[in-house]
């Protein structure tokens, strides 16, 4: 005997749920479609077409009075000041060459170097204050470093890599009140290991910068145009070392020509800046002339391949293609950055 569903049937009532459900995604599509996207707020055509933006006098409107005008916000305001340590004050009389400073915002600390010295301490107020002296030739770049899972001591939680003239010189950096996380790192004392885990020559390559992803590879620029690695593991195999550097600028023949001549008939072009996007396995090189270089690390972030390489007149004179108002030789002095 057939049977029909009344009203209050759980078919009828799911069906009535789907109706009301497709009624609030229509509703809220229509909704957004209300809302310009940023593609329409830039005048961008077509997706994958090339725009500009800044060359229309309201995209940047004048500080002052009127309507259309901008507040006059200061750009950069000082919050708070804290002062060097008294102890690393008194170490400027005492320096040479050369001095850096920067900051490591993962761990909270600054740091200063003064020819062969590297000083670290707590930007937040001045304390716990570090330092290494066992070098002899003056340190040139300084980079930190998360270490490579299952190759280090767990009490390392981060490398300190400082480049000389000479060698390349790796140190631990260990948070013995930090094992739960950063922020007690941060209010906990700091160790700097007295003896290094890696050390291996530079072969006379001036280091310009030190930087790593997030998976613990570690990328320096050198002034010699080249972007190098430093690839370190537990122990030293049948065909590798504990500790290495690789050129990934040159092929692997390049070994058989001595490094006099590479470096005679090598354009003096260095390496200025290394950008990495972990997101992406994606590393990016800028040379002080201009020219931009495009690493695929791989799906896994293990690979290296280089993919592209455009330099400074070739982008320029793609922006001037994009942006035809535009004088080109505006942009002929600009640096490029990343």
């Amino acid at each position: 005997m057939p049977s029909s569903a009344g009203p209050n049937s759980p078919g009828a009532a799911l069906a009535e749920a789907l109706e009301n459900s497709v009624r609030m995604i229509d509703r809220h599509l229509q909704d957004d479609r209300c809302f310009p996207d940023l593609s329409e707020l830039l005048s961008i055509p077509s997706h994958n077409m090339p725009s500009v933006s800044g060359v229309s006098d309201m995209d940047y409107p004048l500080q002052g009075s009127g309507l259309l005008s901008v507040p006059n916000l200061p750009e950069l305001n000082a919050v708070r000041r804290v002062p060097l340590p008294p102890e690393l004050v008194e170490q400027f009389s005492h320096m040479q060459c050369n001095c850096m400073m920067g900051v490591f915002p993962e761990i909270c600390r600054a740091w200063l170097t003064i020819d062969n010295d590297i000083f670290m301490w707590n930007y937040e107020d001045g304390g716990d204050v570090a330092y290494f002296d066992g070098l002899i030739e003056t340190i040139l770049a300084v980079g930190l470093v998360k270490p490579k899972q299952g190759i280090l001591q767990p009490h390392i939680h981060y490398l300190l890599v400082l480049a000389t003239s000479v060698d390349v010189v790796i140190l631990g950096l260990s948070f013995p009140k930090g094992q739960a996380g950063l922020n007690d790192s941060m209010s906990g004392g700091m160790q700097l290991l007295p003896d290094p885990l890696f050390s291996i020559p530079t072969d006379n390559t001036y280091m310009v910068s030190i930087t790593s992803t997030d998976l613990g590879r570690i990328f320096m620029a050198g002034k010699d145009g080249c972007l190098y690695e430093i690839a370190y593991q537990a122990e030293a195999g049948w065909l590798s070392q504990r500790c290495r550097k690789i050129n990934h600028s040159k092929s692997s023949l390049s070994f058989l020509i001595p490094s006099v001549l590479q470096f005679s008939f090598s354009e003096d072009d260095p390496v200025v800046q290394i950008a990495i996007d972990n997101t992406r396995n994606t590393l990016f090189t800028r040379s002080e002339k201009g020219v931009l270089q495009v690493y695929d690390l791989g799906a896994d972030g293990q690979g290296m391949s280089r993919v592209a390489t455009m330099a400074q007149n070739s982008i320029v004179a793609a922006a001037g293609n994009i942006a035809r108002t535009i004088d080109r030789s505006v942009s002929d002095p600009l640096s490029t950055s990343l």
